[in-house]
């Protein structure tokens, strides 16, 4: 772990593509919900639009993982998306590492290149097209997995969570954010109307509100926190904690 971070340096700017989200403002709009390349183009307007408090978790992940980094291993982000996190940490992180981005979707990992161009003066950049689930995570000590466990199905998690602790390092980092659900029906009926007025304060009009939630339907599929922090225990993981929670989405982090 390095003893040291210069309190003058926080990373809250990201790497943002500024084409903005219109993709469910009229029909026909993606349904079901799907990474192609119609959102790829459009995703990272979507994503900090969408998610609360997304530049701090990612600023927030970024120093947990400047401070868990150990030389010689890996930085794995799963679900890498654009490459937002691994661009951030790439400027934010002050040694060369071997930065690894996993995504499934071959679009996002496009754009994820043209934005990984600039770190790769200074660190080596593996970009994986496929599941998680297929992957190593051999001789890592940091993985980032932000808002991509939700998307697998519920006999794949724990699998993968176990995978992700069998290949870190002893003393290597989880960073888990999940979009989660509350078990009080109640709270998540109050849950659910202030995180629909949150998208509509950022420029989502109603009719794209709920045409997004349907396309989401049964695609992404929320735990409970309980259920999430049980699901880490169950995987090896003894050392977790709670670090950001707003509204449904929370950021955990998990030590082996």
């Amino acid at each position: 772990m390095t003893d040291k971070i210069d309190p003058k340096i926080y990373p809250t700017e990201l790497y943002l593509s500024p084409e903005k989200d219109e993709l469910f403002q009229k029909e026909p709009w993606p349904k079901p919900f799907v990474f192609n390349e119609d959102v790829v183009n459009v995703f990272d307007n979507m994503i900090s639009r969408s998610v609360p408090l997304y530049r701090e978790v990612l600023a927030c992940a970024a120093h947990w993982a400047r401070a868990y980094y150990q030389p010689g291993t890996k930085i794995i982000d799963i679900g890498c998306s654009t490459g937002t996190f691994l661009e951030l940490i790439g400027r934010f992180l002050q040694q060369p590492a071997t930065l690894v981005g996993i995504d499934n979707s071959s679009p996002m990992l496009e754009k994820a290149r043209e934005k990984l161009l600039p770190i790769q003066q200074i660190h080596q950049v593996e970009l994986i097209c496929d599941s998680a689930e297929n992957c190593s995570f051999e001789n890592s000590s940091v993985v980032i997995i932000n808002y991509t466990l939700q998307f697998l199905p519920l006999q794949v998690r724990q699998k993968l969570l176990k995978s992700i602790y069998q290949g870190l390092v002893p003393g290597g980092l989880l960073f888990l954010s999940e979009k989660v659900k509350s078990p009080y029906p109640l709270f998540q009926e109050t849950i659910t109307r202030h995180y629909e007025a949150f998208k509509a304060y950022n420029g989502y009009a109603q009719t794209e509100i709920e045409r997004k939630k349907e396309a989401l339907e049964n695609v992404l599929v929320p735990l409970t926190e309980t259920e999430q922090l049980q699901m880490l225990k169950d995987s090896g993981f003894q050392q977790v904690d709670s670090l950001i929670k707003l509204h449904n989405f929370l950021s955990l982090v998990a030590l082996k």
